[in-house]
């Protein structure tokens, strides 16, 4: 967790640093319901803009929490910190990758342009009418085949797996197949892993840029 210092430090800078670049339409009379109006429509602009945000990171979440599923590793779990959850094995490595790879290709700085351009397209207090809400519910449908993508080739090979195990199971029914099976799928699942991840970079890439276009779309 960021200490509550640091956040109100980190958003009073990058208010000050927005506030020349945002177009506020001329009021020539203070009205509490029209800034309270205001406020929350910059709120609702915000939660949109992060709950893309979210999502494309969250494909990382979802295919990580997959094969956790697949190989085994549901079965235990992770105590993080942060939230004083369970957290998935795998689930938790993808997120934090994909965290460092975002800030590794500064995807942190295309945010904060996109974020300027938010005050542009959509400057304070001219409401939510040009909010494009049903491109960000389509967005959070393509984040679930981002992420069963970047597993696809581990899940389908942990597949053919359970596939032999099942015939072994059939024709030797005195072994105990599913104490083997497990260490096997560990075993593969983490071979493939390895081999299929340097493949991936543009699948990567493509799903940060996903999340910037998404941004654009809902934007208007």
């Amino acid at each position: 967790p960021v200490p509550a210092m640091a956040r109100v430090i980190l958003i009073l800078g990058l208010s000050v640093g927005f506030a020349g670049t945002a177009h506020v339409p001329a009021v020539l009379t203070v009205d509490p319901a029209w800034l309270l109006a205001a406020a929350i429509h910059e709120m609702v602009v915000g939660a949109a803009m992060a709950a893309g945000l979210f999502a494309g990171f969250g494909a990382f979440h979802f295919g990580g929490r997959l094969l956790d599923s697949q190989i085994g590793f549901g079965i235990a779990g992770l105590l993080d910190i942060a939230t004083r959850n369970n957290a998935p094995l795998l689930g938790s490595i993808f997120s934090m990758l994909a965290v460092l790879i975002f800030f590794a290709i500064d995807g942190h700085l295309v945010m904060l342009r996109l974020l300027q351009l938010s005050f542009v397209k959509l400057p304070p207090g001219t409401g939510v009418a040009g909010l494009n809400i049903g491109a960000l519910i389509a967005y959070f449908g393509s984040c679930f085949v981002f992420g069963f993508a970047i597993v696809a080739p581990i899940v389908l090979g942990l597949f053919v797996v359970d596939l032999g195990v099942a015939f072994m199971s059939r024709t030797m029914p005195q072994m105990n197949v599913f104490v083997m099976s497990m260490a096997l799928k560990v075993i593969v699942g983490l071979m493939m892993l390895a081999i299929s991840l340097p493949f991936a970079g543009g699948l990567i890439q493509t799903i940060f840029e996903s999340i910037f276009n998404n941004w654009n779309r809902v934007l208007g």
